[in-house]
């Protein structure tokens, strides 16, 4: 019995995680902007940075900073904002609204690391 219980709660946290991992981060918080328009110039990249070495001392605000110094304007052209999540746990980084030619220059710039495409993937219904 106690058996059939721990598979289930593994069962149940495992749904849980790769519900939480395969949804937009931004809606999970309410903070999502409008997708631009599928002929718009912009996409969302999740951006990869080299900490600092104060890193561990900084505070959310001083983070975001750090983050908003990587791009050209807060701001996309139609003015939604451009940072869509920040993450700092597994990795020093975030996701934005970004054209091709902002993320050449941003990917010149010291403290950038790599960059990628957002994909969410979400899980097939049975």
């Amino acid at each position: 019995m106690a058996s059939a219980f721990i598979v289930a709660t593994v069962v149940l946290l495992c749904s849980s995680t790769l519900l939480f991992l395969c949804t937009d981060p931004s809606s999970l918080r309410g903070l999502h902007a409008a997708a631009p328009s599928p002929s718009s110039k912009y996409r969302k990249y999740i951006v990869f940075l080299t900490p600092p070495p104060d890193a561990a001392a900084m505070d959310d605000d001083a983070r975001r900073s750090w983050y908003q110094s990587f791009l050209p304007s807060n701001l996309t052209e139609s003015g939604e904002p451009r940072i869509v999540h920040t993450y700092k746990t597994l990795f020093q980084g975030f996701a934005a609204w970004l054209t091709e030619a902002e993320l050449d220059a941003m990917s010149k710039k010291p403290g950038f690391s790599s960059w990628y495409p957002e994909i969410i993937i979400h899980p097939a219904t049975l």
